[in-house]
């Protein structure tokens, strides 16, 4: 069964629930059917064994039994009739009943109540006795006994039998066709979601599927793969923006390397020449070796490898140690380079990464704020975060950009370009750190009085915090 079709399965699975249901109701009714049967049967017994006490009881032994009565009876052809007196001499009895071996009680004393039994006469069938003591006018005590055939009784319950095992076949047959069709209708939705599917490809990413239900399962099931379908192109668009991007900025210091290489050895130079082809090939190398790290750093964190929360590392003493290292670059720039309200906290993470966040956000600002310009670092607890603010004095960006500033290879404007020595990737991989540390960072700026960039960091408890 585990390689047929849903629709096959399902539609087995409609005609074996439905078979046990009809099982289940068949011997259900054939039980009832039998009871209500037998219970007819012993009740028509029972009225005809009344009508005969009734007849006989004004009767006794002296008074024989008039040959009206024992003519009616003889008539009858569905019961038959026998009343004895307690010394065995009978009063009434059908001519069916001559030489045959009748079960009746030993004395009529013995019997109690009305009893029925069930009887085999050889050539005859089944045959059911109701038996019943009574007395008649002068107080003499009498049984009486009516039989039956039950060949009737047997041949409805039969009829009863029959119908049911030919309808049950027939609705099990009716439910398979209907089931499959049904099954097929249920499942056609699925079909044309299937086939929209296939047709889906990274060269045909802007087909959906239809939605007409969207409070049914396939309805969901359809909004679920559009959304899924949305977040492929979306990852695919970017794919093809940073493969076509970092072609781009690889091919810059490749074609100057290049030129400069051709350029020099299309005519005998000075060594002094070729000391500055060498000196700017060197350039565009170590230009090209920070952009291939960049994209080593950025495609680690996409993939996972790096592990974000192997250590604790102290923020206070991280942020002291990156001013120290540019502090000396804002000075030469007349920048003024402060830190102030730094909690006593700790973080989990990696040490060089989160410095490399903070380094690239201050040495930013450094770039990006005029001489006499001042840059602020500070941090603040918001209960189980930490955040770091750098904020600068600098040109500021304009709002239209501020929700691509991370995106990578994107630059604002001229002033952030490849003449500064960004890449436009320095954010990027900042925003990328910042999420494997389980953080989040965000960007406020007004064009002409700088920016301020804030990064989220879950805090590390200690044991005496609660």
């Amino acid at each position: 069964m585990r390689h047929l079709s849903i629709r096959w399965r399902l539609t087995l699975w409609n005609v074996g629930v439905l078979a046990i249901i009809i099982l289940g109701l068949s011997v259900a009714v054939l039980v009832l059917v039998q009871r209500y049967l037998w219970s007819r049967f012993d009740a028509e017994l029972a009225e005809e064994l009344r009508e005969v006490v009734e007849d006989v009881s004004p009767y006794s032994l002296k008074e024989p039994v008039s040959n009206v009565i024992t003519r009616r009876y003889d008539l009858h052809t569905h019961t038959f009739a026998l009343v004895r007196t307690a010394d065995g001499q009978d009063l009434l009895r059908s001519r069916f009943f001559v030489n045959l071996d009748l079960p009746l009680p030993d004395t009529p004393e013995s019997l109690r109540g009305t009893r029925y039994d069930d009887l085999l006469i050889p050539n005859l069938g089944h045959f059911r006795f109701i038996t019943q003591a009574f007395r008649a006018a002068n107080s003499q005590l009498m049984v009486a006994q009516i039989a039956a055939p039950t060949a009737n009784l047997e041949r409805e319950y039969r009829g009863a039998w029959w119908t049911l095992g030919t309808i049950g076949p027939i609705a099990l047959l009716v439910a398979c066709v209907g089931g499959s069709f049904l099954a097929s209708r249920a499942l056609a939705p699925i079909e044309m979601i299937t086939q929209t599917a296939e047709r889906i490809s990274a060269e045909k990413l802007t087909e959906r599927l239809n939605v007409d239900r969207s409070d049914d399962e396939l309805g969901r099931l359809s909004t679920t793969l559009n959304r899924m379908f949305d977040r492929l192109q979306e990852s695919i668009n970017e794919m093809r923006r940073f493969t076509a991007d970092a072609a781009h900025e690889l091919r810059s210091p490749l074609t100057v390397i290049r030129t400069e290489a051709e350029v020099a050895l299309r005519t005998p130079r000075s060594a002094d020449a070729y000391r500055q082809v060498i000196e700017t090939t060197l350039e565009e190398v170590s230009r090209l070796s920070d952009l291939v790290n960049q994209l080593l750093t950025l495609s680690r964190h996409d993939s996972g490898i790096q592990i974000a929360d192997s250590e604790e590392v102290p923020l206070d003493a991280l942020l002291q140690d990156v001013a120290e290292k540019l502090h000396i670059l804002a000075e030469q720039k007349q920048i003024s380079l402060s830190i102030t309200d730094l909690p006593d906290v700790t973080v989990a993470g990696d040490d060089v990464l989160l410095s490399q966040v903070f380094y690239n956000l201050v040495n930013n600002a450094v770039h990006y704020t005029n001489p006499q310009g001042k840059i602020t670092v500070r941090g603040d607890r918001i209960g189980d975060e930490v955040r770091v603010t750098v904020e600068d004095t600098g040109l500021g960006i304009a709002p239209e950009h501020l929700s691509r500033l991370f995106d990578r290879f994107y630059r604002v404007d001229d002033s952030r370009n490849r003449a500064s020595g960004g890449t436009g990737l320095g954010l990027a991989i900042c925003r990328s750190i910042v999420e494997s540390h389980h953080g989040h960072i965000t960007v406020e700026s007004q064009v002409g009085r700088g920016s301020k960039f804030a990064v989220f960091l879950p805090v590390k408890r200690t044991k005496n915090e609660t």
